[in-house]
């Protein structure tokens, strides 16, 4: 059985994923002994850098559609704007 595949990520989510990923890297990265030690996989951030951005994306959505303007399907014709001028 074949697992279902992802979208690709749009070129803002794979800016953002990478942003995310270098500040994981840099917080998880250990030095020991002169010896460079990642203490998650970088694998699984990888992963999680785009889980994140995918979620912040969806939010930052949800919260312009929030603060645009809410009342849509108000149609001002052409006559309307006509009184205004009287």
């Amino acid at each position: 059985m074949a697992s279902p595949t992802q979208p690709a990520a749009t070129p803002g989510t794979q800016d953002l994923a990478s942003r995310i990923y270098v500040e994981l890297v840099g917080r998880s990265f250990l030095r020991v002994e002169n010896a460079a030690v990642f203490k998650p996989d970088p694998a699984e951030l990888a992963k999680l850098s785009f889980q994140l951005a995918e979620t912040f994306r969806k939010a930052e959505k949800a919260a312009n559609a929030a603060a645009g303007p809410q009342n849509v399907g108000y149609n001002v014709e052409l006559a309307d704007m006509a009184r205004w001028d009287k």
